[in-house]
């Protein structure tokens, strides 16, 4: 409980820093013509330096989400997800199609998949909001039949689709517990113990299971997770869920969603942005395992992570830290390289950088800290000749 509540002390401080990125929207109808014409009304929401509808986006190129809603759903239901993510530096799209009460499953994959393409031509469209932002790497996610239909789309579009997140997935059909063993990219699965609608032995730790054993796969299972709180109030899902005999989760929306975000954040950092150093926090986080149970099949997966592990030489010498500043000590012949410095929170948002910080005598740096709350960082050392390392604090 105490590691739960620190997860969300820290969460809640650092949502409350200024964001990299304030939020874009548009709405654009695509047409695939694959599919006799078929319209795909999304919305989509973006980094931008002035938040609102249509604006610019922010320079620079970004990874791009695709999210399936579940049953009967909105997209409006997961604004949670645009305010966190958006500001961290991705592109959220939601197609609103497939939301009557007889959806076709298939055709909903086909869409999270076709939008992988259809950003790609944005982004060479010079017309088009987002003409030259647009990093070519995609993750589906999905919560509940969007979940599902995000394993199924995989296999329409596997050379851009580089990892796929599901919520409290549902089997589809097709099933995507049958199709599950053919997505071959790193998978985030997040399953509610207190799930009535979609209870997690019966859909989510099934579709896990069939998943290709041989890329980095995770499970988790919230304590006291509940089927919509994944998302944001939405009264179909929450008429479902009291129906369903679960309308009283033993934790709140807030906590299980910012539960779920300290380990979604680092992990696509990992694999979407392909961000050294993420992967090493993620897996202390599924070790410590407070809040959660988790099936860890990504145990051994260290390419990413390595280059960040492995290099540079330096220790900080004042951990915890008690006044507002880190002192850390560049060793041996390390003590003149021209390092830049980044400290990052537990969920994996950049929190301060200090590029070619003076370096004093005997290689002491003095970084403030006056700024960031109580919590556990990260501050990682990246060298002018690429060397770098990771080093954890907590500030008191």
């Amino acid at each position: 409980m105490f590691r739960l509540l620190l997860l969300l002390s820290v969460w809640s401080f650092s949502t409350m820093l200024p964001a990299q990125f304030q939020i874009g929207h548009t709405s654009i109808t695509f047409t695939d013509p694959a599919r006799n014409n078929r319209a795909i009304l999304t919305d989509i929401y973006y980094p931008a330096d002035v938040a609102g509808d249509d604006v610019p986006l922010a320079a620079g190129q970004f990874p791009v989400i695709q999210f399936g809603h579940g049953f009967v759903m909105v997209w409006s239901a997961y604004q949670n997800f645009w305010e966190t993510f958006v500001p961290e530096g991705y592109i959220l799209c939601f197609p609103r199609t497939e939301g009557s009460f007889s959806p076709s499953h298939t055709d909903f994959a086909k869409d999270l998949a076709f939008l992988c393409f259809a950003m790609e031509a944005e982004k060479v469209k010079a017309a088009s909001l987002f003409f030259g932002h647009i990093q070519p790497r995609y993750c589906v996610m999905g919560h509940s039949m969007g979940g599902g239909c995000s394993v199924l789309a995989h296999q329409y579009n596997p050379d851009l689709i580089k990892c796929v997140a599901t919520f409290a997935p549902a089997n589809t059909n097709p099933s995507a517990i049958a199709v599950a063993s053919e997505v071959s990219v790193p998978t985030l699965t997040f399953a509610g113990s207190y799930d009535c609608i979609a209870p997690p032995a019966q859909q989510a730790l099934l579709i896990f299971e069939a998943l290709d054993s041989a890329a980095c796969k995770i499970y988790v299972n919230l304590e006291g997770g509940s089927h919509c709180q994944f998302a944001n109030a939405n009264t179909n899902c929450n008429l479902g869920e009291v129906l369903s005999g679960c309308g009283n989760p033993p934790i709140s929306a807030t906590a299980q969603q910012a539960l779920m975000n300290s380990l979604l954040l680092p992990w696509l950092n990992t694999y979407l942005k392909e961000t050294p150093g993420f992967l090493t926090p993620l897996l202390d986080l599924l070790a410590d395992a407070n809040g959660f149970s988790a099936i860890n099949h990504c145990k051994n997966v260290t390419g990413l992570d390595a280059p960040v592990m492995a290099g540079l030489e330096f220790q900080i010498l004042t951990n915890p830290i008690l006044k507002d500043e880190l002192v850390a000590q560049l060793i041996g012949s390390d003590i003149n390289t021209q390092v830049d410095f980044f400290v990052y929170d537990v969920s994996g948002t950049l929190v301060g950088n200090f590029l070619q910080y003076p370096v004093g005598a005997e290689g002491s740096v003095r970084i403030p800290t006056g700024s960031l709350q109580a919590g556990m960082y990260f501050l990682v050392a990246l060298g002018k000749d690429g060397r770098n390392a990771v080093r954890k604090f907590v500030k008191l």
